[in-house]
């Protein structure tokens, strides 16, 4: 790490208590009290449950350099800080960004930035493959893309690093500014704009605004990196930023020709980019779902941006599986279970649908379906149009848990064989249970506070009857 203590006085503090050398090199920097040690910083924060700021004796007394905390804990707290290595500041979770941004900029290395309302960690995951073939790449740990997670990634660069690639997620407006004064991005690209997080961004007009910003920002020289179907995209960029456009469109660097599953529900994919290679050429992904087409054709644009050569990306992306309860398939005892339980939106749980009906399966199809939370106003409606879409697609069995999912099995009924509501897990988890059959294939989605894992954990112990359904 290149940071010293006389850096870290550097962001905007109040006070700096007992303190040694500013020339002390930093270890680290952690937000885990059961990580620090000798000569880390340790940033305290306050949790729903737990608050870091009481390890702060703890932490002191195993030889950190120093730690940061809230001015509002000081006060209440002068008898236990006394003598103890403090820099006080007014919002521990800004000190841990303008930490991360001080390490970020004595690197002068380029930083793709992903965002979108759906597949960022996917096209993630595709690119870091892609760019990986010829650069020493950083890429943040699963979804780590909030004012916690991106900064955590930033203080792990170091010499070997050549490119960064990092997430940036928002829920509210001033997110994304926030994490590029952090990050610097200088390429970014957008994945889409959908209608997750609708509640506190009001529209997808909203949504656009907000993530477009991370294109307002990038340097002279840099390069936005475009979803080209996404209307909401097209616009301006500052001068001196290069456009690179992926898609189904004709115009597209990047373009999509045919998209297609095999019986496992894998894409295959045929791309042109004539920009870039003479020859249009065919990926055969292990991702799920037609959508992941653009998740790859994006991280094909950024490799291309790169450098990269086409041959060695279309096997390392190739070789990228569905992420931790994206999309990933089980078969057990004759039933296809469809675990995509990480997150829901009205867009995701459209294209998982798409992919249940796409399978190759011998008995009947069920969704099992969780509450899509963070919708505010439209929540009923967006609800509503899911138990419309299930309807017309002719899924015979439906199965829904929570507050306001209840509008989708209600939409689906008449037309649905099962349609049944629950607000017990349990209840819930049962119903499914009796409901399913070898040769069935099951969908299970919901926001991720619905904790629909639960309903994967036990259709993967269980056997299934062949006794017939009620």
């Amino acid at each position: 790490m290149t940071l010293r203590l006389a850096d870290i006085l550097r962001i905007p503090l109040i006070e700096a208590r007992n303190l040694g050398a500013a020339d002390n090199a930093v270890r680290d920097v952690v937000t885990d009290s059961r990580s620090a040690g000798e000569g880390d910083v340790f940033v305290a924060f306050r949790g729903a449950r737990i608050d870091a700021h009481d390890f702060v004796p703890e932490v002191c007394a195993r030889g950190a350099l120093c730690c940061v905390v809230e001015q509002r804990w000081l006060r209440r707290n002068a008898a236990v800080a006394e003598g103890l290595p403090l820099v006080v500041v007014r919002d521990t979770m800004a000190a841990y960004g303008a930490i991360a941004a001080l390490h970020r900029a004595a690197f002068d290395i380029p930083l793709l930035a992903i965002t979108g309302s759906n597949g960022k960690t996917s096209s993630k995951e595709m690119t870091a493959a892609a760019l990986g073939t010829k650069y020493r790449v950083l890429a943040n740990e699963g979804n780590l893309n909030n004012h916690i997670g991106l900064p955590a990634t930033l203080l792990r660069i170091t010499r070997e690093h050549q490119v960064v690639i990092t997430e940036m997620g928002t829920n509210q407006p001033g997110d994304i500014a926030h994490l590029c004064a952090v990050a610097r991005p200088t390429h970014g690209l957008i994945t889409n704009i959908g209608r997750a997080h609708i509640e506190k961004l009001e529209s997808r007009e909203g949504i656009a605004k907000e993530k477009k910003v991370l294109l307002s920002v990038l340097p002279k020289g840099g390069v936005a990196i475009i979803n080209a179907d996404e209307a909401l995209l097209r616009g301006a960029l500052p001068r001196g930023v290069r456009r690179v456009r992926y898609g189904t469109r004709k115009d597209s660097d990047v373009r999509i020709v045919e998209a297609g599953l095999d019986a496992d529900g894998r894409a295959i994919v045929r791309f042109e980019a004539p920009a870039f290679v003479r020859r249009p050429f065919t990926l055969r992904l292990q991702a799920l779902g037609r959508h992941a087409a653009y998740n790859a054709a994006a991280a094909l644009a950024a490799g291309f941006v790169f450098g990269c050569g086409v041959k060695a990306m279309t096997s390392a992306i190739e070789s990228v599986a569905s992420y931790d309860k994206r999309l990933q398939i089980a078969r057990v005892r004759g039933v296809t279970v469809i675990d995509d339980t990480y997150n829901a939106n009205p867009d995701s749980v459209l294209a998982a649908m798409d992919l249940l009906q796409q399978l190759e399966v011998e008995g009947a199809r069920c969704v099992v379906l969780g509450d899509m939370l963070e919708l505010g106003a439209a929540a009923r409606q967006e609800h509503e149009a899911i138990g419309a879409a299930i309807a017309a697609a002719g899924i015979p069995y439906v199965l829904t848990f929570g507050r306001h999912s209840r509008a989708i099995s209600r939409a689906a009924q008449g037309v649905a064989r099962v349609a049944m509501h629950f607000t017990d897990r349990q209840a819930l988890i049962d119903a499914v249970d009796a409901l399913l059959e070898e040769g069935d294939a099951v969908l299970v989605k919901g926001s991720r506070s619905m904790r629909m894992e639960d309903v994967v954990t036990q259709l993967l112990r269980n056997e299934y009857s062949e006794e017939a359904r009620v």
